[in-house]
């Protein structure tokens, strides 16, 4: 699933049968390597929903057992460490031979596990179209740092330079 399709995305509570508000942004926790959280617009406020306390997250909704799981936003709290899209879209891509990549254009995660599964970069091109589109797995990461996100390239061999599987017999 790519992150944005969180955005505007549905909040439920199961327990109380409510609307609790929409996703304003997904929040990530690149050194885990996974979404960490999501900011929801409320009409009470904004809130934090950590990615511990989503039951599922399906095409139309995100549930949750109840609204008590939410978080009030603080500073000095464990969500200061995360990222949201528009912090990571900002990151530049250098991989370990300091090629320059892009920029991260899209982020995809598992919506069961919350896991990221792959980075996406992009570099060049007229108002995003052309250029060059590089997908990066998530297990690619070293660090992530202010401005730059470090990556290794180093590639799966292929069929053919595998060694053949040897059969039990």
């Amino acid at each position: 699933m790519n992150a944005t399709d969180l955005k505007d995305m549905t909040v439920v509570s199961l327990q109380e049968g409510t609307k609790l508000g929409r996703v304003e942004e997904p929040l990530f926790d690149l050194a885990a390597r996974q979404l960490g959280a999501v900011q929801v617009k409320g009409e009470e406020g904004t809130f934090l929903l950590p990615f511990a306390e989503i039951q599922s997250i399906g095409a139309d909704a995100i549930t949750v057992s109840s609204s008590q799981v939410t978080q009030t936003p603080s500073s000095g709290g464990a969500m200061d460490a995360l990222l949201d899209l528009r912090a990571l879209k900002r990151l530049k891509i250098v991989d370990q031979a300091g090629t320059f990549l892009g920029t991260l254009s899209e982020v995809d995660v598992d919506p069961v596990s919350g896991q990221i599964t792959k980075l996406v970069a992009h570099e060049g091109g007229v108002l995003g179209l052309g250029g060059t589109t590089t997908p990066i797995p998530s297990t690619a990461i070293v660090m992530v740092g202010q401005e730059l996100l470090t990556v290794t390239t180093e590639t799966e061999p292929t069929d053919a330079a595998s060694p053949p599987e040897q059969s039990g017999g």
